[in-house]
């Protein structure tokens, strides 16, 4: 987690200029401790890339008393920061000197808050955590906990609250030691199985140079300073008999007052007698390092489970557990997956079968969904890191939404290729039915080939024809793959294709059709056409019968409107052929985008170079170069743009004349632009923001 933390002034103020680099470093040692627990089931680096402290509030950053207000603004504001080389950091955390509080602008005793599940977004991977000594360490994983999804320990779950663990609802832990639930365990895992996870996966570039505190903090900051620090200035180490009981709990004595305690432990190495110090809840000797770390280790594999499909390809799994020991005593989670997955049933379904997607959005049929019934199809434009979710559309209604966060194991991640989703993630598979492979087919179509059983077919079509006929260019036998058919200048011509039958796929019956797939052939075509480009069609093959390719000539013929067209394909023989030596694309650095969020684009500029001699190359026409060029365009800034609140329109006033009512609909959804609203949780949008759902009306005074 490449962590960016941020020092409100009110630490500079509370710890001063030349101690807080120490201080936040200290802390940040105990937040990577505990993420490195093995109770937490995985294995989870902290890496702090930038340390800001703020001397003064920057400009569009608002940081007061009202938690929500202040975590909205630095979420805001920290989403614009960018490191060495550009790169973004995943997360952001925020520490605060102010005594913050949830819902108001004063102060009250709330320590921390984040959006659940904001890990790797732009706009929600952010915390805000108050300054209440070294205990911050705590508020710090709690609050990180539920940017990964984690909820509040016997909040709609089966942990108890009371156990103490990290992600109860208050922090006191248990004895001194601090765990991470089962519950929060299994959360985690969840989030980590999202494509939102993924910015997770890159190793740091940009660490921050920061010299680490050497020593435990304990031995930093003595108890008398971590009282001040939790109960005010004049607070100290209660003198009573509770020093040996403070690696459990840290008890404080302020004048006028009896010895009090949050519960927190005194922080590791803090001296808890003579030669005594505290590790990991106890006091034991000087030099000692408390209980012995107990290391986790696997227990034995499962059993295979069923297959997820029949067939087409579906997805079965064995598992194993962290259980032969568990991790004791911050002993380390056990290395390596504690799952296994396999293909299986990987004959192709019958021809007409129901696509896999389909039968899961049918599924909801028959289940009201906010009162009506629809019928649902699959929707698939989506972003790549949202194709493993079930999203279906409505027939008949401009209208989709996320009917589970994931498909079923085997679902295809898309029509076009053999990647198949596997707990919400979309996973590689090679051309030998293999997950995790890198096999794929040479040019035409074996496995793990190296092209020496194919031989290439080009050539070029020049003739100049009359107005209002379809003329033959090439025929392409069965069993073709990679063919291309380029046009090499614009003109008033358009491709077709047929069968040996005439039966015509494309453009035929004197009807131009629009660029798009076309599914004939035993192949999917892509026929792209535009105003001011000439026309292409490739298809990947293998086709399954002798197609046509014609052109259909247009409108009043001029003396130089030839038709030009460029082909080639590939087919399969019992001998090898010499592969020709193309030209290159050479291309330019891509262009700014085009938006800040929701989807933007970029563009480049492409030239076709031709080698001249060993060392100088020259600039060629573009038609010359292959016909699969690299791309012109990309997406960019494709995270979704922060979602704003909706309303319907009012309905009528519920009383003809005196005070009415008057309702209409609000609700959250995303704001990127040309896509179908979709409506999200109203969590997502600023609360304090939201429109009035209801107004008192008057349409006339009555008699």
């Amino acid at each position: 987690v490449e962590t960016l933390v941020v020092a409100d002034r009110k630490m500079l103020e509370k710890h001063g200029r030349d101690n807080v680099t120490t201080y936040v470093l200290t802390v940040m040692n105990m937040v990577s401790s505990l993420f490195k627990d093995g109770t937490i089931g995985t294995d989870i680096n902290i890496v702090v890339v930038g340390l800001l402290l703020l001397e003064e509030d920057p400009l569009g950053l608002t940081i007061s008393h009202h938690a929500d207000q202040s975590l909205n603004s630095f979420c805001q504001w920290q989403s614009g920061l960018l490191g060495k080389g550009g790169k973004r950091h995943d997360h952001a955390v925020l520490l605060t000197g102010l005594d913050i509080c949830s819902w108001k602008n004063e102060p009250c005793d709330t320590l921390g808050f984040a959006p659940i599940s904001g890990m790797c977004s732009k706009y929600r991977s952010c915390t805000i955590n108050e300054d209440t000594g070294l205990g911050l360490a705590f508020t710090i994983a709690h609050e990180s906990g539920h940017n990964f999804g984690m909820i509040h320990d016997g909040e709609g779950n089966p942990c108890r609250k009371t156990e103490g663990n990290i992600m109860s609802p208050t922090l006191a832990g248990n004895n001194g030691v601090f765990f991470w639930s089962t519950c929060s365990r299994q959360y985690l895992s969840r989030f980590l199985g999202t494509n939102q996870a993924s910015c997770l996966v890159d190793e740091p570039k940009q660490i921050g140079q920061y010299k680490y505190p050497e020593k435990l903090p304990g031995q930093l900051y003595d108890a008398d300073t971590q009282c001040k620090w939790q109960f005010g200035s004049k607070a100290k180490l209660c003198s009573l008999d509770f020093v040996k009981d403070i690696c459990k709990s840290l008890w404080c004595h302020r004048a006028g007052h009896r010895c009090e305690t949050k519960f927190m432990p005194a922080a590791e190495g803090t001296t808890c007698g003579p030669d005594m110090w505290c590790r990991r809840g106890q006091c034991v000797k000087f030099g000692e390092h408390g209980p012995k770390a107990v290391h986790g280790q696997w227990s034995a594999w499962s059993q295979w489970s069923d297959c997820s499909r029949t067939c087409g390809g579906g997805v079965m799994y064995r598992e194993r557990s962290c259980t032969s020991p568990r991790p004791q005593n911050n002993g380390k989670f056990c290395p390596g997956s504690s799952r296994f997955n396999q293909l299986c049933n990987t004959r192709p379904c019958p021809p007409h079968a129901v696509d896999f997607r389909a039968q899961q959005c049918a599924e909801h049929n028959s289940k009201p969904f906010r009162g009506w019934y629809y019928k649902w199809k699959p929707y698939t434009k989506v972003d790549d890191e949202d194709i493993c979710k079930l999203y279906c559309i409505a027939e008949d209604f401009d209208f989709f939404f996320a009917m589970s966060s994931k498909v079923k194991d085997g679902t295809p991640c898309s029509k076009s290729e053999k990647n198949v989703c596997i707990e919400g993630v979309c996973e590689a598979v090679g051309c030998d039915q293999v997950l995790g492979s890198q096999a794929s087919l040479d040019a035409c179509g074996i496995c793990k080939g190296d092209n020496s059983t194919c031989k290439f077919f080009k050539g070029q079509y020049t003739l100049q024809h009359r107005a209002n006929e379809y003329y033959t260019m090439v025929i392409i036998p069965a069993g073709a793959r990679s063919v291309h058919v380029q046009e090499m200048e614009v003109s008033t011509s358009y491709l077709a294709v047929r069968s040996m039958k005439k039966k015509y796929y494309l453009t035929g019956d004197w009807t131009v059709d629009w660029p798009g797939k076309f599914h004939f052939g035993g192949t999917t075509f892509d026929y792209q056409r535009s105003f001011n480009k000439p026309e292409s069609l490739y298809a990947a093959g293998p086709t399954n019968e002798t197609l046509v390719f014609e052109i259909k000539c247009c409108g009043y013929v001029l003396k130089d409107d030839i038709s030009r067209m460029w082909w080639e394909k590939l087919l399969m023989e019992h001998f090898s052929a010499v592969v020709p030596q193309f030209k290159h694309w050479a291309p330019a650095d891509w262009g700014p985008c085009s938006r800040s969020c929701g989807a933007g684009q970029q563009t480049r500029l492409l030239r076709c170079l031709r080698k001249v001699t060993y060392q100088r190359e020259e600039v060629v026409a573009h038609s010359l170069c292959p016909i699969i060029s690299p791309a012109q365009v990309q997406p960019c800034q494709t995270q979704t743009c922060p979602p704003e609140w909706s309303t319907g329109s009012w309905s009528q006033c519920s009383k003809t004349c005196g005070r009415g009512l008057r309702k209409r609909s609000v609700f959250c959804s995303s704001t990127d632009p040309g896509v179908t609203a979709v409506v999200v949780p109203d969590s997502m949008c600023r609360q304090h923001h939201k429109p009035k759902a209801h107004e008192t009306c008057v349409l006339r005074r009555c008699p």
